[in-house]
């Protein structure tokens, strides 16, 4: 049976487990789901763990929108060390002796939260002159590195174990935070030095980790389900095969072509639910406008004009440069369906000019 590419255009959230590579995780489940391209919404070192957004065929358009938003973090940490990478994969650089008390730490942890400058550590993918920087840090080159403005928005529930010297909390980040740099900073600032040894990412925007599955359970619901899909291809082809024997092969050629049509259907319709699929119109947080069937034929083509701009209530109030997610009513069902993002390039006095954005159908 020949299988069809998953062509839907979306988001899955995936657990990515310890020891995996973001590339390689998303790689994984394009070739397990037979996707055609495959993106994320933010990397995760292998040592660290948890929600990684992985957008499907077109929606990787839009990896960059979901990168920006904030993300929430599980942190551990272990006083008293320090090293090279800031994480515990790398070698120790400075030690320390732990002597702070509870109330230290916590003052210490707290008195990042807010908008602060940050120095990203040498192990990164940040380029510098066209090379990245854990590339230099490799052959054992140090560069400057410029401080960045970035958001911490919440830590909470910090807990202290003294018998190993671990501190734990969950942290509220903008984009483009390091949680190793953030880790490093406490300890420099408590004295004691102090190394990252676990990180969680546990949210994303508005998607959770709790929502996510990892790689193994989508994997193995994926073979019981395969081998139900091929048990019932056969007993269906058999079935048909006795019918008439004598242009079996004719028969044959022509129930496989039958089969493998429905089976795809279905089996699209089954990934969807295996892998909680979800559609990219849910992840689009744009205004909405209804257009009519004539000037969505017109977008596809490049750009349309809505003419009566003052009349139309749903985009009253816009401005130039917003962004819209476009519906057409289908005349036969008579519901909303979704199309594309469209862009308002221009308003006139009793117009307005939109024109196709990075996604359309």
């Amino acid at each position: 049976m020949k299988v069809k590419k998953f062509e839907k255009n979306g988001i899955v959230l995936l657990n990515k487990e310890k020891g995996v590579s973001s590339f390689g995780a998303i790689n994984r489940l394009k070739w397990l789901i037979k996707a055609n391209k495959v993106g994320h919404a933010g990397t995760l070192d292998p040592m660290a763990e948890g929600l990684l957004i992985v957008m499907l065929n077109n929606a990787t358009k839009f990896s960059d929108d979901l990168m920006k938003k904030d993300k929430e973090y599980y942190v551990e940490l272990e006083m008293g060390y320090e090293t090279d990478t800031y994480d515990a994969e790398g070698e120790i650089t400075e030690k320390g002796n732990v002597n702070v008390s509870q109330d230290e730490v916590e003052n210490v942890i707290n008195s990042f939260v807010g908008e602060i400058e940050q120095t990203p550590p040498m192990y990164s993918a940040i380029k510098i002159n066209g090379e990245k920087l854990y590339d230099l840090a490799r052959k054992g080159i140090e560069v400057e590195r410029k401080a960045r403005k970035i958001r911490i928005n919440y830590i909470k529930d910090i807990k202290i174990d003294y018998s190993e010297n671990k501190v734990s909390f969950y942290a509220s980040v903008s984009s483009g935070t390091y949680i190793r740099s953030l880790v490093r900073d406490i300890g420099q600032k408590l004295g004691t030095f102090a190394t990252m040894t676990k990180l969680v990412r546990t949210q994303i925007d508005k998607y959770y980790l709790k929502d996510a599955m990892t790689l193994s359970e989508i994997e193995k619901l994926l073979e019981q389900e395969t081998v139900e899909e091929n048990r019932d291809f056969v007993k269906r082809q058999k079935i048909e095969m006795k019918k008439d024997e004598s242009i079996e092969e004719k028969i044959y050629g022509i129930l496989e072509n039958i089969f493998d049509k429905e089976s795809n259907v279905k089996r699209e319709l089954k990934i969807q639910d295996i892998i909680k699929f979800k559609d990219i119109e849910e992840i689009l947080e744009y205004k909405e406008i209804v257009i009519s069937n004539d000037k969505y034929l017109k977008l596809k083509n490049g750009m349309t004009v809505l003419a009566g701009f003052r009349k139309l209530e749903n985009i009253k109030g816009y401005r130039e440069n917003t962004i819209l997610k476009v519906f057409v009513t289908n005349g036969k069902t008579q519901k909303r369906e979704f199309k594309g993002v469209v862009k308002i390039i221009k308003i006139g006095y009793d117009k307005v000019y939109l024109k196709r954005d990075k996604y359309f159908l």
